[in-house]
């Protein structure tokens, strides 16, 4: 049924609808018939009857809404400049370069049928936006934003598949800085590129140079118009190795003058941009503009132009690349588009491992996996002292940590695993603290009883068998797309005999034979420190390949710092120990080399942090998503990407976690803020008596002082609540001012930079005056006297919100999202059905509320939507939450600012100064 399947795909193309397609673009089904006995015998179709073809035809249709639903879900969003975009077509031959890429990943990666189709529809649509002629219009620079270990690699290989079937012939993968992963990625592309029965012939072209021998020169190779040649490179980020590269593409005019040229940076927040000051550039970023820019290594014009150069950047972390410099011929910002990969539902990203709660109360809110287990303060201070060799015995954290790792093994190898199995320690860049961890280390197993380990291996099992159950992993990533197939917890004693033959064979190291290169791996533990110094080859962490592979799944217990922050895989990592610590948000995430797949042991991977890293990859989960459905939102009104930068850096947080570095975010969008389009609310609060009850004071005072409420008529949404409209916005200032913030808030610690955003859009007449709204819910008797007295004639009933996380002591409760949706619909007098109609269709999104209100002549005025929490709040049944147990009622808020950024009449951004502040953890 293939060529079926293709010949219907093919008219779909065309623009053929499905009705035309019911009798195969005949009239009648006669001629239906006539046409099926004719493809059988000319194209070797099946026989089919007219009822049969119905039938294909029906399930095609079927196919096609289902990958739609797919790819409204999960595809790619594409910001672009205007009218810049192609009309190129995935190729359907079956020897082509992407169809035969396609079968590769289908056949002999794993990659699930939908997950493929969905990759195709996101890189075409990249793909067009691309140019095959840009010796007018200059260079094509794009972005697009993948996830931190999220199979970037096979993104950018069908990238390249489906341009060289549309006349791209020269591709250039600027790679990170390690030569052995360069070497790797060069291999890995060059053998998937060149499938078997491929129509194209792709020839690797390693580390040209000026001067080359014959068949290794420029004009050896054949660019012209219909050749079946492609040429890949991979190029580190060195100045020597760049400068040879742009040496060699200047070396014949004949050939250069052919070329249609995909440069595509790996990583492209790393070494790429320009981190020195305004007038001056890094070599690297020098380089690179001079490539892109039809010049010579030493800037000058080059003897003519490419056909066409296109610059695409891949980056889980972005911030950098669109906060460093503004649009323009001598700068990487990515004027002509801004794209966003998705991910599968079997994918483990911050979000899934550290929460998030949408605005718009969607499938992209998660709980968080309850696998992050805290550091204590003590046993920081005490790896500090390890790392300075003062101390050599490991705090119980790390034993913890150790021991659950062995039973990982275990357990793995119980199920028959058969590839490496890995746990990082990650706790400093100094390399000498690398040293004294890995000799610490040594000491913790040969200081112990292989019966003591054990016994230490049954009670951590135990322990975190019952904490994160099976039940909790469904309840807690509900919409996981292998749930049915998760393998449970077996007892520990099914483990037992495989742990004794794994501390059998004890603490080793990789054998590096130095005579014929060859390593050899062992059963037991393979201790690695890897470090950017002083290594040996015994020490360096090494992954087998398919040759090298021991009888059982290999262990690595692998100690590191920079040369395993960014990149590098580690292979089956199911424990990690983390304790470094980073003031900026786009190094900390590409640490996270925990993220990715872990498809058949989704129970096992456990993640030990300080408190401060885990409330920063909260914030991380909360800041990268927030990104995406900006970046989303900005699509769906036809934003132009150079719009982009100043949107990305909404939120007073930075005192918390800067967004990047000072020198990587140097243009003038770099240091601004706008709130406009975005909520604000206080999700987390100190359990103090004297600071609550000091907020229950305050509000009273400040309803008192609003006056009798509004008549909404004929609002369903404002039947619970009270409204207020056309509040001055000084009054709310001082609402904002007056209420006592928990200093873990991190929103609103920066609260004058928001005040006096106010000031400067009210002044401007972008912002109006305030609607505040105190939300309440309907009477329950079931919840029993719910009803709270604010002043003598205002009364609201309390509303039910519960912890996110377990009460941990430390006086803080976190809720997560304050706001319920419909509470932003309440200030709206509706006047027709029509009004009524469109409220309901907004469904719980925040985006379309915004644009209702934007409709509805409120763009705008702002909403302070105040609630309070009842103190003796419950979970639902079968909920992963706790019980609030405040010790009072519990004033919060939320905050939303309207606003609709379309060219000039977005409400304009605000500079301010960012200070540093101490970032480090106790000890390190």
């Amino acid at each position: 049924m293939n060529k079926l399947e293709e010949w219907i795909k093919t008219e779909r193309n065309k623009g053929r609808s499905w009705e035309e397609l019911h009798y195969a673009k005949r009239q009648t089904e006669p001629e239906l018939l006539t046409f099926l006995a004719m493809a059988a015998e000319d194209m070797h179709w099946p026989s089919l009857s007219a009822e049969e073809w119905y039938k294909f035809v029906e399930q095609q249709y079927d196919k096609e809404k289902s990958l739609e639903r797919l790819i409204d879900k999960k595809g790619v969003t594409v910001i672009r400049a205007v009218n810049e975009q192609n009309q190129i077509e995935v190729s359907t031959d079956e020897d082509s370069a992407w169809q035969c890429y396609k079968r590769l990943l289908l056949r002999n990666k794993g990659f699930k049928e939908e997950v493929v189709n969905v990759m195709e529809d996101a890189n075409i649509k990249i793909l067009r936006q691309l140019s095959r002629d840009t010796r007018e219009s200059g260079a094509i620079k794009g972005l697009v934003i993948g996830n931190v270990q999220s199979g970037k690699t096979a993104n950018m290989a069908a990238l390249m598949a489906m341009a060289a079937d549309n006349g791209w012939n020269m591709f250039i993968v600027l790679s990170g800085m390690m030569e052995n992963l360069r070497v790797q990625t060069l291999k890995r592309l060059v053998e998937d590129l060149n499938s078997r029965n491929c129509n194209m012939n792709w020839e690797a072209i390693d580390n040209p140079l000026p001067v080359e021998q014959h068949g290794r020169k420029l004009k050896d190779k054949n660019f012209t118009e219909g050749s079946n040649m492609r040429y890949l490179t991979v190029c580190l980020k060195n100045s020597i190795r760049l400068k040879h590269l742009i040496q060699w593409l200047n070396s014949d005019e004949n050939s250069r003058k052919d070329i249609r040229l995909l440069i595509i940076d790996d990583e492209a927040d790393q070494a790429s941009i320009n981190t020195a000051t305004r007038d001056q550039r890094t070599a690297i970023n020098r380089l690179i503009l001079n490539l892109i820019n039809n010049r010579n290594s030493r800037g000058q014009q080059a003897c003519c132009k490419f056909q066409a150069v296109n610059y695409v950047g891949y980056t889980a972390t972005p911030y950098a690349n669109v906060l460093n410099e503004a649009p323009g011929p001598e700068s990487l910002y990515p004027s002509n588009f801004i794209a966003t990969l998705s991910v599968s539902d079997e994918y483990f990203g911050p979000q899934q491992i550290f929460g998030y709660e949408s605005d718009d109360d969607d499938s992209t809110s998660f709980p968080g996996l309850d696998i992050v287990r805290l550091i204590p303060d003590n046993d920081i201070i005490n790896i500090n002292n390890i790392q300075r060799g003062t101390r050599n015995d490991i705090p119980n954290s790390l034993s913890d940590a150790i021991c659950w790792f062995l039973c990982g093994v275990a357990y793995m190898r119980y199920i028959g695993y058969s590839k490496p199995i890995s746990m990082l320690i990650h706790t400093s860049r100094r390399t000498d603290a690398h040293s004294n961890m890995g000799n610490a280390i040594k000491d913790f197993f040969n200081s112990q009883r292989e019966e003591d380990i054990i016994e230490a291996c049954s009670k951590i099992w135990a322990s975190e068998t019952n904490r994160f159950s099976r039940t909790n992993f469904m309840t807690q990533y509900y919409n996981y797309a292998n749930i049915s197939n998760i393998n449970d917890y077996p007892e520990f004693e099914e483990l037992r005999q495989c742990l004794i033959g794994l501390l059998s064979s004890g603490l080793t190291q990789i054998e590096v034979n130095s005579d014929n290169n060859q390593i050899k791996y062992k059963t037991g533990i393979h201790l690695c420190i890897d470090n950017s110094d002083r290594n040996n080859d015994n020490s360096r962490l090494i992954y087998p390949n398919e040759n090298e592979m021991p009888n059982v799944a290999p262990a690595f217990l692998i100690i590191g710092g920079n040369t395993l922050s960014r990149g590098l895989t580690i292979e089956g990592l199911i424990c990690t120990y983390f304790l470094r610590p980073a003031g900026c948000a786009d190094t900390l995430m590409q640490m996270g080399r925990w993220f990715g797949y872990r498809k058949g042991y989704e129970l096992i991977p456990r993640i030990w942090l300080s408190r401060r890293v885990r409330d920063q990859f909260r914030f991380i989960s909360e800041m990268d998503q927030k990104l995406r459905n900006e970046i989303k939102f900005m699509a769906g009104i036809g934003q132009n990407p150079s719009e982009c930068g100043p949107k990305i850096m909404a939120s007073p947080s930075t005192n918390f976690l800067k967004i990047v570095s000072d020198n990587r975010r140097q243009g003038a969008v770099a240091a601004t803020y706008d709130f406009a389009g975005h909520t604000m609310e206080t999700g987390v609060f100190t359990n103090d008596e004297e600071m609550l009850n000091s907020n229950l004071n305050h509000l009273s005072s400040f309803v008192h002082s609003l006056g009798n409420p509004s008549d909404v008529q004929g609002n369903q949404y404002a039947a619970n609540n009270k409204v207020w409209k056309n509040i001055d916005s000084q009054i709310i200032k001082d609402f904002l001012n007056g209420y006592q913030y928990s200093e873990r808030l991190r929103g609103f610690n920066d609260l004058k930079v928001f005040t006096n955003w106010l000031d400067e859009v009210s002044q401007n007449g972008l912002l109006g005056n305030w609607n505040v709204i105190l939300a309440g819910i309907q009477h329950d008797e079931n919840l029993g006297d719910r009803q709270r007295q604010i002043t003598e004639t205002i009364s609201i009933n309390k509303v039910n919100r519960t912890r996110r996380y377990e009460d941990t002591g430390d006086g803080i409760i976190n809720i997560g999202t304050l706001r319920s949706f419909n509470d932003f619909l309440s200030d709206i007098s509706v006047e027709d059905e029509k009004t009524l109609s469109a409220m309901r269709n907004v469904r719980h999104n925040m985006t379309a509320l915004n644009l209702l209100r934007e409709d509805l002549g409120m763009s705008t005025i702002p909403q302070l939507v105040i609630y309070i929490i009842d103190r003796n709040s419950q979970p639902s049944n079968n909920s992963n939450r706790y019980p609030l147990n405040a010790m009072v009622d519990i004033v919060g808020f939320s905050i939303n600012i309207p606003g609709i950024r379309k060219g000039n009449s977005t409400i304009q951004t605000l500079t301010i100064n960012i200070n540093p502040t101490n970032l480090e953890d106790p000890g390190i």
